[in-house]
């Protein structure tokens, strides 16, 4: 209902008429006189109504095509005597003519919505065109690239969705776990579910896109009802980013049709989000699982896992007693104890059990394992500071001293045996990383000793 018709009701208040040449004029009395003339009577009983009364002609030749093509009438009382006896008997009817709650519930964005109300920076406005000028993209082009590059949800008020590639890109969306909402026009929803089984659809596709109807305002008369339509076009992409304009998403409008878009970042956003919100609370709901006969995808409900209780043990002000375990109070009345203990949802087991897998292994029992290189790890040995016994010391001491005469060219098969039995024994190179410090100093000094004798005898 207008305004002007609100304030009417008002006991002893009778607004002044406002005059057609100022702006706030939006009721006419007159008007709505003459649109049930036409509606009852015809297009030349409108007309005569019209001059009787000083009148202008205010509808084109289309509107009043349009108005007689699409009026409902009321349902008459025996159609309303029924429905008002289904809806008593189910319970579903308030007693109260202007009732404090919706009878219905606010449908909810069920598969996620980003957050508003953050400040998202400077407003940011980029136009285009069709055909488009100064080497600007296509509008279409640039529609299925924000589509496709979407990765927080895809919200469409629009009153025709037929493009086919338009509709893939939506359904791309939809299966790498974007959420799709689409608010429709109620009158262009049936192409749409056309356009839809022409692509076979199937619950993928379908599982998180989200479509539901809406009217325009309409104009109710006393016999009937004008209906509306929603010219609305916009689409959010992600929260932070929104594409409004004349285009609709149809073949005919991105190729034949003069349109023009606009695409806008920062905080004028939210004006976009409050709106879409409003509107998918008000619409209806158009279920596409059920049209096409789709069977729900099950998603498997998360369940919260049952807190374990805690072992029975004999408490104290400072100390709890779990048998031969003792554990300072604190910590076991603090929840994370219970992860300490192994007590997690799933296969449970004693306590003493689990403190015996957290024990160190034995290095007695257990055999160390093989060196894969063993000649590397003789190499790689320290000085050990426990002292040799005095037989591989002196057995090192012949090493050393046929080495120094096999050297100087005597006796070359007494130096030779030495070499074989010293590589016959590994335990005699072993003998030599583990010599002390002092005697290790004894063997390098007597070795520059000899050297120098050598070098005096030349």
């Amino acid at each position: 209902m207008a305004e002007s018709q609100l304030l009417c009701l008002e006991d002893g208040l009778m607004p002044p008429a406002v005059p057609e040449s100022r702006p706030q004029f939006y009721y006419s009395e007159q008007q709505r006189a003459a649109l049930e003339r036409l509606i009852t009577d015809g297009d030349g009983a409108f007309k005569n109504l019209l001059k009787d009364e000083n009148g202008q002609d205010f509808l084109s030749a289309r509107e009043i095509k349009t108005i007689t093509g699409t009026f409902v009438k009321y349902p008459s009382e025996e159609d309303d005597g029924a429905n008002r006896g289904s809806r008593n008997d189910s319970g579903s009817l308030r007693s109260t003519y202007w009732p404090q709650m919706s009878d219905t519930e606010v449908p909810p964005l069920d598969i996620g919505w980003p957050s508003s109300g953050l400040f998202k920076g400077v407003t940011r406005v980029s136009v285009f065109t069709h055909p488009p000028k100064e080497n600007s993209p296509h509008i279409k082009e640039v529609t299925r690239k924000l589509i496709q590059e979407s990765c927080k949800v895809v919200a469409i008020v629009m009153d025709l969705l037929t493009d086919l590639q338009i509709l893939r890109d939506l359904f791309e969306a939809s299966k790498r776990g974007v959420p799709v909402y689409i608010v429709l026009d109620d009158q262009g929803a049936p192409l749409f579910l056309d356009m839809c089984s022409r692509l076979k659809v199937g619950d993928r596709e379908l599982k998180n896109v989200r479509t539901r109807t809406v009217k325009g305002v309409g104009l109710n008369l006393s016999v009937g009802k004008i209906p509306g339509n929603v010219h609305s076009k916009y689409m959010l992409i992600d929260g932070d980013k929104v594409m409004f304009g004349t285009y609709s998403f149809s073949w005919s409008s991105s190729r034949m049709d003069r349109n023009m878009i606009t695409v806008m970042s920062g905080q004028v956003v939210d004006f976009y989000d409050n709106d879409f919100r409003q509107l998918y609370a008000i619409s209806d709901k158009l279920d596409l699982f059920k049209v096409f006969h789709i069977s729900k995808p099950q998603t498997g409900t998360v369940s919260r896992a049952a807190v374990p209780k805690r072992p029975e043990a004999a408490t104290s002000r400072f100390q709890v007693n779990l048998g031969d375990v003792k554990v300072p109070a604190h910590k076991y009345h603090n929840p994370k104890y219970l992860l300490a203990l192994g007590q997690i949802p799933g296969r449970t087991e004693p306590l003493q059990d689990f403190l015996n897998k957290m024990e160190p292994p034995d290095p007695e029992l257990e055999p160390e394992p093989e060196p894969e290189n063993p000649a590397e790890e003789l190499e790689n040995l320290t000085p050990v500071p426990s002292p040799p016994e005095k037989k591989q010391s002196k057995k090192f001491k012949t090493l050393t001293f046929s080495t120094k005469r096999w050297k100087k060219g005597k006796k070359d098969k007494t130096s030779d045996t030495v070499i074989e039995e010293s590589a016959a024994n590994p335990s005699d190179d072993a003998s030599k990383h583990t010599l002390p410090r002092d005697e290790t100093r004894d063997t390098l000094k007597k070795k520059k000793r000899g050297c120098g004798c050598l070098f005096k005898k030349s």
